[in-house]
């Protein structure tokens, strides 16, 4: 049978696939050999059958002569003497003994002919062993009948080449399953692929990079601009302006801050030379007590200015 075709190439290749149906169905049997006509066929069928009756013919030559050797070889089936004269004939019908001493044995031959009756009958019951063996492995439940032997046989052949040919065609079917299985595969792994790149980097995964790469360059613009706006507030807070006029009112503050304290060093050093003096009680308590408001008030006004500067 020819090898199986892949259906992609039968569809792509009309005229190939119909040479190719040509073949299979028209010009070969199942097993690969060709379709003859029914003259060449009947040549055919006569040249097997001749050659069926020479196979048979040599396979009984070839039967007798194994069982004529296992009969030498088996001890009770036949005398001794006629178990060596069986050896014998066995040896010469099996091409072990030369053409020039085979005149030797024409005593053993006579012999042989002689006792055909006890060697055929022993010969008998080997072969029916051999058949009833035959019998229970073709069906060790329910052996067949040995003379039904042939006909199961010949159906076991048949049924063994029927299931030959059937596995045959199944395994081609299955190579061609097995392509058709493949290509469904590779068809899978590409929609896979495809999917997952279009997942990954198609037109919607491009959409949300690109509009989270706005947002990122919008958020970063809107941080600059804070920043600017933001530099901008605090160069007009502090502007030459505000910091001269600033400085020159910590100036003042910080020269009346010094004449207020002159004025309450002074004021001390009066109240102290007022004691020293020992004056009246009464101008004394007066003099103390004016001292004393005055003193609050400087301080009053130092505190003031104090929490101005600060």
């Amino acid at each position: 049978m020819l090898p199986p075709v892949e259906k992609a190439v039968n569809s792509s290749n009309p005229k190939f696939e119909a040479l190719y149906n040509d073949l299979c169905n028209n010009k070969l049997n199942i097993d690969g050999t060709s379709k003859l006509d029914a003259k060449a066929q009947k040549e055919r069928d006569g040249l097997s059958e001749e050659l069926r009756k020479a196979r048979v013919d040599t396979a009984k030559s070839s039967l007798i002569t194994s069982g004529l050797r296992d009969l030498s070889y088996r001890p009770g089936s036949l005398p001794e003497d006629l178990r060596e004269l069986v050896a014998v004939i066995a040896a010469l019908l099996e091409g072990q003994i030369a053409e020039e001493d085979r005149d030797l044995l024409r005593d053993d031959l006579v012999k042989f002919k002689q006792n055909i009756k006890p060697i055929s009958t022993a010969l008998s019951k080997s072969f029916q062993q051999d058949a009833n063996t035959l019998a229970a492995i073709i069906d060790p439940d329910s052996p067949p009948p040995i003379d039904n032997l042939p006909g199961r046989i010949t159906d076991l052949r048949t049924s063994i080449a029927t299931s030959k040919a059937t596995a045959l065609h199944s395994r081609l079917e299955l190579a061609q399953e097995v392509s058709s299985l493949h290509s469904t595969y590779r068809q899978a792994i590409e929609t896979s692929i495809r999917i997952l790149e279009q997942t990954i980097h198609g037109s919607v995964a491009r959409s949300t990079k690109a509009k989270a790469d706005y947002l990122a360059l919008v958020a970063e613009g809107m941080s600059k601009k804070l920043s600017l706006q933001h530099g901008q507030l605090i160069s007009q807070l502090y502007s030459a302006e505000i910091q001269e006029a600033l400085r020159l009112k910590a100036e003042e503050v910080e020269q009346q801050s010094r004449t207020t304290k002159r004025k309450v060093r002074q004021a001390e050093e009066k109240l102290e030379e007022y004691r020293k003096a020992g004056g009246g009680v009464k101008g004394m308590a007066m003099e103390y007590a004016e001292i004393s408001e005055e003193s609050e008030r400087v301080k009053g006004e130092v505190a003031r200015l104090q929490d101005g500067k600060r």
